[in-house]
């Protein structure tokens, strides 16, 4: 008997095919789920930056320009406002600190209007990490309808170049 190729062929591409098959048909799959809630309502705490108003979202923007060895002050750009019916309680603090190599002074003023008019509360060195301000302490909670307003003071070394960064968290009892 002469051996067909042609058929040997096609039975083996046919079996190599059928344990293919096989294979990927018994592929075992493990399943991990992620159940979450979505809470609608309205913005608790908003940010609002001079020129552009109220920021949507959790995360503002701030770049800020200065020249060295001149000692800046930028006020009245940003503000944190409590569009909620009830005050908060929060800790504001450097997570990301600015580099201290370029800059004498790096502050961030911090200012509540509850009396009516722009009070002083505490400063933030942006060069220190973990530096805060929070209400639970000697502070009161920041009551509804009332905000606070963030300058700048700030004073690059002679001879800085270039840029760095720097954020703020702000931490806050729902």
């Amino acid at each position: 008997m002469k051996p067909n190729y042609k058929k040997s062929l096609k039975f083996i591409t046919l079996l190599i095919s059928a344990i293919l098959i096989a294979t990927v048909s018994a592929t075992t799959y493990k399943y991990m789920y992620l159940d979450g809630t979505v809470t609608i309502g309205a913005q608790e705490l908003a940010w609002i930056k001079t020129g552009t108003g109220e920021i949507s979202g959790d995360t503002v923007t701030q770049s800020l320009t200065v020249t060295p060895d001149i000692e800046m002050n930028i006020n009245d750009t940003l503000y944190l406002w409590n569009k909620d019916t009830l005050a908060h309680n929060m800790t504001i603090k450097v997570i990301t600190a600015a580099a201290a190599s370029k800059f004498d002074v790096f502050r961030i003023y911090i200012y509540s209007n509850e009396t009516g008019s722009w009070v002083y509360r505490d400063y933030l060195n942006a060069t220190t990490f973990n530096d805060g301000y929070s209400t639970y302490d000697i502070n009161k909670a920041l009551d509804a309808g009332y905000g606070y307003k963030f300058d700048y003071q700030i004073k690059a070394t002679a001879g800085a170049t270039g840029s760095t960064t720097f954020k703020l968290e702000v931490k806050y009892e729902d």
